[in-house]
């Protein structure tokens, strides 16, 4: 097993439209432009940027903290237009349970085009054929429907809606978790 605190990069990730990619300084523009849009905020833990300058202070902060955790955070980037529409991350290891937790977003502009899920797919076999994690899980707002069907549609199955979970923008939220384990991903893949 590949304990992610020892990966010195952030692997790159090929799929047929996308590359998953570490983030970088020339990412901060399009980061901005979908982390200062207010429909794309709407469900994130944190708020809206408000300026070019505090998107590099997130750059900066987000990598000094996945470099300490462990955790692998990828830019998503459209190969065909060589830009950055969004972000997904692996996160909190439990090496004990070999568990790993994914969170994503999409620029407004990409959305309904089967582009998150590509990307969630791609890590999902990230974690369980190089990382041997035997569990991989993801959880949204319960009102956030179109990242429950991106679980769904990455063979995710529904565990539950878990009441007032989280404090998010000043309120308490219900939060609806899904898994895939290792067997179910690998039975699948052997059907495909």
């Amino acid at each position: 097993m590949i304990n992610p605190n020892s990966l010195k990069e952030v692997p790159t990730l090929e799929t047929d439209r996308l590359l998953l990619r570490r983030f970088s300084v020339n990412d901060v523009n399009d980061i901005f432009e979908y982390a200062s849009d207010s429909d794309v905020n709407t469900f994130m833990p944190w708020d809206m940027h408000k300026s070019i300058n505090e998107t590099k202070e997130f750059l900066e902060k987000s990598k000094e903290s996945c470099d300490k955790s462990g955790d692998l955070d990828w830019g998503i980037e459209l190969k065909s237009e060589n830009k950055l529409v969004g972000g997904i991350t692996i996160r909190t290891w439990n090496d004990a349970n070999r568990c790993g937790d994914i969170g994503y977003v999409l620029s407004k502009k990409y959305w309904n085009m089967g582009i998150t899920t590509e990307a969630l797919k791609a890590v999902i076999q990230f974690g369980f054929e190089k990382l041997y994690l035997n569990r991989i899980e993801a959880h949204c707002d319960e009102n956030n429907i179109a990242s429950y069907k991106v679980m769904e549609k990455a063979g995710m199955k529904y565990e539950g809606t878990l009441r007032k979970k989280a404090f998010v923008k000043n309120r308490f939220v219900d939060m609806k978790f899904c898994s895939i384990l290792n067997d179910e991903y690998f039975a699948n893949k052997k059907t495909v």
